[in-house]
């Protein structure tokens, strides 16, 4: 079997995990049977096994399928949960996250840095930032993943009037139009109450909790290019981290 759309320019992955996902949720492989073996879908769609597993680690963060080692992966529901699992490892994972999502621009306009916003920006006070503020959807446009305020470094306020129309990451929309080059991400993340703003955006109670997660785009020279300040329903929010040893064994601090 080859993969239905070829005009579909997502990693391969995805485009197998949407198929698998959909028989799931058809009922083609029903809860509490057991999916075809990684040699079995890697000979169906002709990919390798890193691609597979791939593809069945975003199933199972969805909590569509529980994956045992040398027990295969059954299938737990025929719906996705509605938890989001934020996992991150690279500048590559963070551009594809961005294609994965839809970021719904609500305000678009220049704008002072404020209290609250100074640990994110590193000032308490600064010169205008270009600011966008909305929200963050899931690939098919309807379930809310966060409230985001993003800002933009002034020296590219040019980039206003595309906002509104831009697909793909603001960060790679910027080093493409003016020539810089993001050198670091800096991401912090901890758990507040949701402000108002946020919470009604996101349908949320005034009292719910909110993780708040700051990111700071820098480049070579130490220079803000932009940040992020993304508020995430506490309840439907995880956090996945993968570490590779660089060094020898015995080298871990």
């Amino acid at each position: 079997m080859t993969l239905q759309d070829r005009r579909d320019d997502r990693p391969r992955y995805a485009r197998i995990g949407d198929i698998l996902r959909q028989r799931i949720e058809s009922g083609q492989y029903r809860v509490g049977s057991l999916l075809p073996t990684e040699s079995e879908i890697c000979a169906e769609f002709g990919i390798s096994r890193h691609t597979v597993r791939e593809a069945l680690r975003r199933l199972s963060e969805a909590g569509l399928i529980l994956r045992r080692q040398g027990s295969g992966s059954q299938v737990m529901s025929s719906h996705a949960q509605q938890s989001y699992v934020h996992a991150m490892r690279s500048l590559n994972e963070l551009f594809q996250y961005a294609a994965d999502t839809r970021f719904v621009i609500g305000t678009v306009a220049m704008g002072l840095a404020d209290a609250d916003h100074a640990d994110a920006l590193g000032a308490v006070a600064g010169p205008d930032w270009l600011i966008a503020t909305g929200l963050r959807l899931d690939q098919a446009g309807t379930a809310p993943i966060c409230y985001s305020r993003v800002f933009i470094n002034r020296d590219f306020a040019a980039i206003a009037a595309d906002l509104r129309n831009l697909t793909g990451a603001i960060y790679r929309h910027i080093e493409d139009r003016y020539g810089v080059e993001v050198a670091q991400v800096e991401q912090d993340i901890r758990v507040e109450p949701t402000p108002p703003l946020a919470a009604a955006a996101l349908g949320l109670k005034k009292s719910s909790w909110a993780v708040r997660v700051v990111r700071r785009y820098v480049d070579a020279e130490g220079r803000l290019l932009l940040a992020s300040v993304n508020f995430h329903p506490a309840e439907r929010f995880s956090y996945s981290m993968r570490l590779r040893r660089e060094g020898p064994k015995g080298g871990w601090g």
